[in-house]
């Protein structure tokens, strides 16, 4: 591409307003082949500097699907909700396992990146883009393993299946509007990139992956999935993937309505910052 096809979108970057998101999505659809390539290296950084590869996608589900059967299924001995535990378990795992990675690395691409984003003119939220879009194929392997593993874990497969893209695309949602703000403020409070694994364990327990959602009252389901984006997904995939049924419209449509809310206030918030982020980073 010329480089006159990268110069910034007028009035985006002016140095003293943050720019209207309408105008901002305008020029980070301008700057889409470098969100790609940010997302391709860190396809390609994360699998060749790992000695298992790909194997990391496959390797942590399992390793949590051992905890949780060992521990969920057979001491609490939580129901699996018409599916058996293992079924249960994994089919909200690897989806939760794309959040957590997705706002791990999402919220340290500015920091990561400092070096580029001193010397080179793009959107700044181009790297946070492309650090989640670079989990994407772990997802995949993630739902191929879950279909492969069916006849171990005696899931429930239908026609519902034709549900997952419209699921992912959901689930993508969520770490963009997490990684947004938290990719500001760890360019300003270090202290951040610290709390993150701590924050995010927590909400591995705040989510309902290793329990249903039916163990929350039904009055208090629609507040759940409202606070919580994660609710309506992780309990679509475990519908589509463990009981062969269709997700919970309802609670999909309230954490869609709130994951998009938290997209564009994240967003927004995250122009408003970055006008320091090279001098500061």
């Amino acid at each position: 591409m010329r480089h006159s096809d990268y110069e910034p979108v007028e009035s985006v970057f002016d140095g003293k307003n943050p720019p209207k998101l309408r105008v901002a999505f305008r020029e980070l659809v301008v700057y889409r082949e470098v969100v790609w390539s940010f997302a391709v290296r860190g396809i390609s950084v994360r699998y060749k500097q790992s000695a298992l590869g790909v194997g990391w996608a496959v390797l942590q589900p399992l390793a949590f699907l051992a905890v949780f059967i060992l521990f969920f299924g057979r001491v609490v001995k939580v129901s699996g909700g018409g599916a058996s535990y293992a079924a249960f378990a994994i089919s909200a795992l690897v989806p939760w396992q794309f959040i957590s990675s997705g706002i791990s690395f999402g919220a340290n691409a500015l920091v990561n990146d400092a070096d580029i984003l001193r010397k080179v003119y793009f959107p700044r939220e181009a790297p946070i883009f492309g650090a989640v879009l670079s989990i994407i194929p772990d997802l995949g392997i993630g739902l191929l393993l879950v279909l492969l593993a069916t006849p171990f874990t005696g899931a429930h497969l239908t026609w519902t299946l034709i549900f997952i893209p419209l699921l992912c695309l959901i689930l993508l949602i969520i770490p963009l509007a997490a990684s947004l703000p938290l990719g500001a403020m760890n360019v300003y409070y270090r202290d951040f990139r610290y709390l993150l694994p701590f924050a995010l364990q927590l909400g591995l327990f705040a989510s309902p992956v290793a329990y249903p959602v039916t163990r929350i009252s039904p009055g208090l389901r629609p507040w759940y999935a409202l606070i919580n984006p994660a609710v309506g997904p992780l309990e679509g995939f475990r519908r589509v993937l463990a009981v062969g049924t269709t997700p919970d419209w309802g609670l999909l449509g309230i954490s869609s309505a709130s994951a998009l809310v938290a997209l564009l206030i994240g967003y927004k918030w995250f122009k408003s910052l970055e006008r320091e982020f090279a001098d500061v980073v």
